[in-house]
């Protein structure tokens, strides 16, 4: 089943992006697309929603078609590493868009960077520079932001948690607007030690 998609607010009502992803799951959706492209260069809150769209229906299997424009100076480390682990958007701006696509879908598989609960720590898998980085969050500052980051909120976050998840690239900043990069899986796609 497919559906098109408009990236739902954060206000009115609407349900947050997790839980409409796992609605449109649910009701037997597999293939979406975006609307509009996600724009990182001089980013709004509604390309953050759409990111983090894409990033938990990746974890989720739900296939999405987007197109991502980063601008002419972007990173060139912000497609090749910090948003690997999503799908790959079907097209990219800047120079080498082709190439740089393509190397995308031939790195991509799920579970390359991902966080996961346990009884009083958190756990976070970060495989996008190519090898395994593991995290084991056990301060409950840090525990107990992840859930919120999640979320896509970094209120009553403490600034040191912050600041040392930007510097092992788990938060991103867009214009000024921070995105959490590692998802939730929520069902795995293949025997648990693989992971």
């Amino acid at each position: 089943m497919r559906g098109d998609l408009t990236v739902p607010s954060a206000t009115g009502g609407a349900p947050a992006v997790g839980e409409h992803v796992h609605e449109l799951y649910r009701g037997g959706v597999r293939f979406t697309s975006l609307d509009e492209p996600v724009r990182l260069d001089d980013p709004a809150p509604r390309d953050l929603r759409a990111l983090d769209f894409v990033r938990v229906a990746s974890a989720q299997g739900l296939i999405v078609r987007w197109h991502l424009r980063t601008g002419e100076h972007a990173d060139p480390a912000l497609t090749a590493r910090d948003l690997s682990h999503l799908q790959p958007p079907v097209s990219l701006d800047g120079s080498g868009a082709d190439e740089r696509i393509a190397q995308w879908r031939a790195r991509y598989y799920l579970g390359r960077c991902m966080w996961r609960r346990g009884p009083g720590f958190v756990q976070i898998r970060d495989r996008r520079d190519g090898t395994l980085q593991r995290f084991e969050l056990t301060r409950p500052e840090y525990a107990e932001a992840v859930p919120l980051l999640e979320q896509q909120r970094t209120d009553g976050v403490e600034t040191e948690v912050l600041a040392a998840l930007r510097a092992e690239r788990l938060l991103l900043t867009f214009g000024g607007l921070d995105w959490w990069a590692p998802y939730l899986l929520d069902r795995w796609p293949s025997p648990s030690m693989v992971l």
